[in-house]
């Protein structure tokens, strides 16, 4: 009996587990036909019948509506069919553009991504230039404030400097040279809110040194005349009058209009006397 009994329950062990293995190789199974019904509902068949330039035409008219998304469905069909195409080199630019055009954090890495493989693929390209602008323009896309973290700022300027170097005679070097300028004016605001914020804390020392910076670094920084207004001052907290008398003249000869002048003439009175 108790032969038997053990026997049973051996059995029912047994059969137990081929119901469990054929349940999940059905679910297996269920789970492989649903991911190539996904695919062949991505997969719109009737592309198959048309052009090239019919499909790619199907992806500008999304892109203009901005379904970016669809558009993109489109580009890659062209791409991933004729890649070695001018059209669809082209489409892989696009594709790019639609990542770039959507224009959160994690779209722009894969755009920044994308105008990469372009270049990699296609470095002979007339449209090399504006992939390696676009690189850089995802870093600018996702620069923080001045006075926030410059981690950013600093990744754009390297990019646009590569496109610069890369590219000099660009059509594009206008557009380059705008952009970098305001980065440049970024990374310059961001010293000079520092600077400013050791004048306040009367930390002269480090601000003449913040604001020496500013002035050798970013010739171009479009608060130029502030920084020479807060350069005087800051000097002017360390007793050194006759430097920042030069400083106010400067604010005075050079930037008339500016805000800062008439403050500069009132400080230059003291200062004369001092």
């Amino acid at each position: 009996m108790k032969k038997t009994l053990t026997l049973i329950a051996v059995l029912a062990i047994t059969l137990a587990g081929c119901r469990h293995t054929f349940r999940g190789n059905a679910g297996a199974t269920s789970s492989s036909s649903a991911t190539r019904s996904a695919l062949r509902t991505s997969f719109d068949p009737s592309l198959v019948k048309m052009s090239k330039e019919q499909v790619f035409q199907l992806g500008e008219d999304q892109f203009a509506k901005k379904k970016y998304a669809k558009a993109r469905q489109y580009y890659s069909h062209v791409y991933e069919t004729f890649p070695n195409d001018p059209l669809g080199r082209r489409a892989l630019l696009r594709v790019a553009d639609t990542y770039y055009q959507q224009g959160d954090a994690v779209n722009l890495v894969e755009a920044q991504y994308k105008y990469r493989d372009f270049i990699n693929r296609y470095p002979g390209s007339d449209r090399a230039d504006y992939a390696m602008l676009q690189v850089a323009m995802c870093s600018y896309k996702q620069m923080e404030r001045p006075d926030r973290d410059q981690e950013k700022t600093r990744e754009a300027l390297d990019k646009f400097n590569d496109a610069v170097k890369s590219y000099p005679r660009s059509p594009l070097r206008p557009d380059m040279d705008k952009r970098m300028q305001d980065v440049l004016d970024r990374l310059a605001k961001h010293d000079h809110i520092i600077a400013r914020y050791y004048i306040k804390r009367k930390s002269y020392n480090s601000a003449v040194q913040r604001l020496n910076g500013i002035v050798e670094l970013y010739p171009n920084y479009s608060e130029r005349d502030g920084v020479f207004f807060d350069l005087a001052s800051a000097l002017s907290g360390l007793g050194r009058t006759a430097e920042a008398r030069l400083y106010y003249d400067r604010v005075v000869t050079e930037y008339p209009k500016s805000p800062y002048a008439s403050k500069a003439k009132q400080k230059l009175g003291p200062t004369k006397t001092a």
